[in-house]
């Protein structure tokens, strides 16, 4: 099964992320979705993991850039998301119409999040759950900088007291410290 799309909605009754992953086979049109729900708590852990893990996969493919590995990714990130907001990419409605729940119709929450990380592969998350409905999700870095723009908005929306910074992202504290050129 292919990742066809992504969304991700804020529920403000349960002050929880709704992560909704839509599957289908690309020679046939039969939809399978994948429900995820992300507590405050959940997504603090997740965040900087997924970060480090993306900064790992930028190291592993260009070693000779490992030193820029977090301004690599921010800029990775900026163009892949302004290449999907230019495609249409991030307006595209979710379908309603779903042919089966692999893993059941209730959201899901995670206990863990492992990331699966190599040079050349596309970026793995496996989504581990207390009783065993666990999956794996595989995302081509263009797809990963959606999915975490995606994050970004959600938890922005959710007004949970803090934002998702990219790494290498510029810094809008008045309190931080000047930098150096050399």
């Amino acid at each position: 099964m292919d990742l066809q799309q992504l969304q991700i909605s804020y529920l403000p009754v349960q002050d929880r992320l709704l992560v909704k992953f839509s599957f289908a086979e690309k020679s046939a049109s039969a939809r399978q979705e994948i429900h995820l729900l992300f507590t405050r708590r959940l997504t603090m852990q997740f965040w900087p993991t997924l970060l480090e893990a993306m900064a790992k996969q930028v190291k592993l493919g260009k070693p000779a850039a490992a030193h820029a590995s977090a301004e690599m990714v921010q800029m990775e990130h900026e163009a892949s998301v302004a290449q999907m907001k230019d495609g249409g990419n991030f307006d595209a409605p979710f379908p309603s119409k779903v042919e089966s729940w692999p893993l059941g119709e209730q959201a899901l929450l995670p206990d863990d999040i492992q990331f699966h990380v190599h040079a050349t592969a596309a970026f793995r998350m496996e989504f581990i759950v207390a009783d065993g409905k666990n999956f794996e999700v595989a995302m081509g870095r263009r797809l990963l900088h959606g999915f975490c723009k995606l994050f970004q908005d959600a938890v922005e929306k959710a007004d949970w007291g803090f934002t998702l910074e990219m790494l290498g992202g510029s810094s809008t504290s008045e309190d931080a410290p000047p930098r150096l050129l050399n």
